[in-house]
């Protein structure tokens, strides 16, 4: 959560946060005890190879690739706090989110030799702004990359930005540096590395859509922040034939989904969930231009009030899963504790008898064909409104062609990673949004909200969050059920160190046990 620039979150949260594994060349005794980092090797399991090695080009997926060779400006510890890594100090200026400063970490040298100068930064930042990537969307609002001597960046924006330290971090790609060298060789950026980080890609030791095998960067600033002579990171798309490598020793660390959590913890494995993605149904065509019931706000509510979100976690997702009826997970500032939406079928039947459909009406629905999104969950949507006589008609598609057909159908699936509020506006629900919001639905009032949230200090934005949070479940666009989690599995000589409800920890924080 992902996700095109801001916005296949789907891919973006999926590919980040919901990994599943592979298998590396060596092989160790088996189960749970019988993994081996003796030769203090960390051997990672992922489900996507990386669309690219280029920061500024990569989607979600490659962040497990990423990590390891690209230090962040600003470090997201475990617990949720900013820590400084790159940078060593941050601030806005003056009021309303439209000035920020940033202030290098002295002595750093990028591993190809290069010095890291403010001067490199803004080569960096730039080349962000101009590639097609996921980052660009969040870089958007910066008109101006300035240097302010050797080793202070200023940002000047045409708009607020109120969550630049956000996006500087690990969990979003701008916050990766990539040196002078690599920047001009952008081509060269899809296949090696260029960072600043602990660790370097050793191409010679890598099979691109394989596996991909880092190495000590001999010229990293923080030496004692490195917990591994190596690491390897096995694609294989399967999660089955993960968790059977996790208990041959093949791997340490897997991730996947609450699909193989019962296996993977009745073999004795360590198993960590994290809030990942919000699951439903998106109700795009909300001026009714394809389904006419759909322009009335008492229609979507009463779709919203139809669904048992209680009932149909526990089944698709037991244990793991949290019911939602919003667009956000607990933990997030816009997150709201009392829920708008309980299950009661008799109140949406009185909505849709006072929109005039008390007869119901079909809904056509674009799901795409992918795990990522369960065909059970849509099913069990159907189920639920087909008791207040509206019938869902589904349509699974290729995962590409669902996301290019949202426009010809009036709804379709919803798979967003957990983020900010300002964040999701920009990708799901504002006029603007890309991705998203294929019919550029507005409402003034949520407009406003995220204008007047945008420019505010972090004292005053939570509490406008939540009121973005609420007018957007008030206003019914979305029909969330449920919040799934992304899941790691490892063996209980790894220390991952996770904290509940919070996004796990980067992969150059994960060091042997004990």
């Amino acid at each position: 959560m992902p996700s095109p620039a801001v916005l296949s979150r789907r891919d973006f949260t999926r590919g980040g946060l919901l990994l599943a594994a592979g298998l590396t060349a060596a092989a160790a005794c088996g189960g749970p005890s019988g993994s081996s980092t003796s030769d203090h090797t960390l051997r990672i399991g992922q489900y996507w190879p990386p669309t690219s090695l280029d920061p500024a080009k990569a989607g979600g997926e490659s962040q497990f690739f990423l990590q390891p060779a690209y230090d962040p400006l600003i470090y997201r510890a475990a617990d949720g706090s900013y820590r400084p890594r790159l940078a060593t100090a941050w601030r806005y200026l003056g009021t309303g989110n439209t000035e920020f400063e940033l202030t290098l970490r002295d002595g750093v040298t990028f591993a190809d030799g290069s010095p890291l100068t403010a001067d490199g930064l803004k080569a960096s930042i730039d080349h962000f702004r101009k590639s097609a990537g996921q980052a660009a969307a969040f870089l958007a609002p910066i008109a101006t990359t300035t240097p302010q001597g050797r080793l202070v960046l200023r940002l000047s924006l045409n708009q607020p930005h109120p969550l630049l330290p956000t996006l500087f971090t690990q969990d979003y790609l701008a916050g990766n540096v990539i040196s002078p060298a690599g920047v001009a060789n952008p081509a060269d950026l899809a296949t090696r590395t260029f960072g600043a980080g602990p660790y370097v890609l050793l191409p010679g030791e890598t099979v691109a859509n394989d596996h991909y095998t880092y190495g000590p960067n001999p010229k990293y600033w923080n030496t004692g922040g490195r917990f591994y002579d190596r690491i390897t990171v096995k694609v294989l798309p399967n999660e089955n034939t993960a968790l059977a490598a996790l208990k041959t020793g093949q791997v340490d660390v897997v991730g996947g989904s609450y699909a193989i959590a019962g296996g993977a913890k009745a073999a004795g494995f360590k198993v960590a969930a994290s809030p990942a993605i919000v699951m439903g149904l998106q109700l795009n065509d909300r001026a009714g231009t394809l389904s006419p019931p759909l322009a009335d706000v008492r229609v979507r509510q009463a779709l919203n009030y139809a669904v048992d979100r209680a009932k149909i976690t526990s089944a698709l997702l037991g244990e793991y899963g949290v019911p939602v009826d919003q667009p956000s997970a607990p933990g997030e500032d816009g997150y709201d504790e009392q829920p708008f939406y309980t299950h009661d079928p008799g109140k949406a039947r009185q909505l849709l008898t006072a929109a005039g459909v008390a007869g119901g009406f079909t809904l056509p629905v674009v799901i795409p064909s992918t795990p990522a999104f369960p065909g059970d969950l849509a099913q069990a949507i159907a189920s639920d409104l087909q008791q207040v006589g509206v019938v869902l008609r589904i349509t699974a598609k290729e995962p590409s062609s669902a996301n290019t057909a949202l426009t010809q159908f009036p709804a379709s699936s919803m798979g967003w990673g957990v983020l900010p509020a300002y964040f999701m506006g920009r990708g799901l629900w504002l006029r603007d949004a890309i991705g998203m919001n294929p019919f550029h639905s507005s409402d003034p009032e949520l407009e406003s909200l995220d204008r007047r949230a945008a420019a505010a200090d972090e004292h005053a934005r939570p509490a406008l969050d939540k009121q973005i949070i609420r007018r957007v479940v008030e206003l019914g666009w979305f029909l969330p059920v449920c919040l799934s989690p992304g899941m790691l599995f490892y063996h209980d000589t790894v220390g991952v160190d996770p904290v509940a409800g919070k996004p796990f920890p980067s992969v150059t924080a994960w060091h042997p046990a004990g």
